[in-house]
């Protein structure tokens, strides 16, 4: 390609605030009215979703000797999120009662499509940095699996996603796309199978259905702001050499 160059691309990449990274992610399932549990401690059990596409339908109409492909409509296609599941098993309770209110199991009867439905959301994020001044491991936080580790916020001096101890001078994580799944429910509980030959974290993978969904611009760091922040980073170790 003609002007291309490696110092283009590295330049583009920079300019653009970096790479987004597919790990770093965070889903915010809705409130389910006959599920009496907060959504919000289920989020971040989340271990795999993906970012939803759409294909234009269209229709061949010949307009003199030429065939042109008319858009005449839109189409969407199911939505899979797999879970962590912990021995309280609320996640799947979650998702039960949630079918639960577009299938009733007790009475046999479905439910209005404006009552089971609801919104959920996937965003993209670009997480935070910190200047550090001390740091220390947190023992206790290696047994918490990373891909859950990566996504937990920062609790003052608390870093989770490191499993330290980490005092200095924050950044908060940036959201830099946001999906919406419009008119969404589960559709389908995959099975989850039981043996006694593995070991292994169980996990729930649930299909959503949606009619539609909308996406929303976010914020990144922008080169000057990495400049800023690698020269902090720069200034933090320094100092904690300094204190050590």
């Amino acid at each position: 390609m003609s002007g291309f160059s490696i110092e283009t691309l590295k330049g583009q990449i920079s300019q653009s605030g970096g790479l987004a990274m597919k790990n770093q992610f965070r889903v915010t399932l809705p409130q389910i009215e006959s599920f009496p549990i907060d959504a919000r401690e289920l989020d971040v059990m989340c271990t795999t979703t993906s970012l939803p596409g759409r294909q234009i339908m269209s229709q061949d109409v010949p307009i003199g000797t030429v065939q042109r492909k008319i858009a005449n409509g839109y189409a969407t296609t199911d939505m899979q999120m797999t879970f962590l599941v912990a021995n309280n098993h609320l996640i799947r309770q979650y998702f039960e009662a949630w079918q639960n209110e577009a299938h009733d199991i007790a009475s046999k009867t479905v439910g209005y499509f404006e009552d089971y439905t609801y919104p959920v959301k996937i965003e993209t994020v670009e997480r935070g940095l910190r200047m550090s001044l001390f740091k220390k491991q947190i023992g206790f936080m290696d047994n918490v699996p990373s891909v859950i580790r990566n996504r937990l916020p920062d609790i003052g001096p608390l870093d989770l996603g490191s499993g330290q101890v980490d005092l200095g001078a924050s950044f908060d994580m940036k959201t830099t796309y946001t999906c919406t799944l419009l008119e969404c429910y589960p559709t389908s509980l995959t099975e989850q199978t039981l043996s006694n030959g593995e070991e292994g974290f169980m996990e729930l993978t649930v299909q959503l259905s949606y009619t539609d969904w909308e996406s929303e611009k976010g914020e990144y760091t922008s080169e000057s702001e990495s400049f800023g922040r690698g020269v902090a980073g720069a200034v933090g170790s320094l100092i904690g050499r300094a204190l050590g």
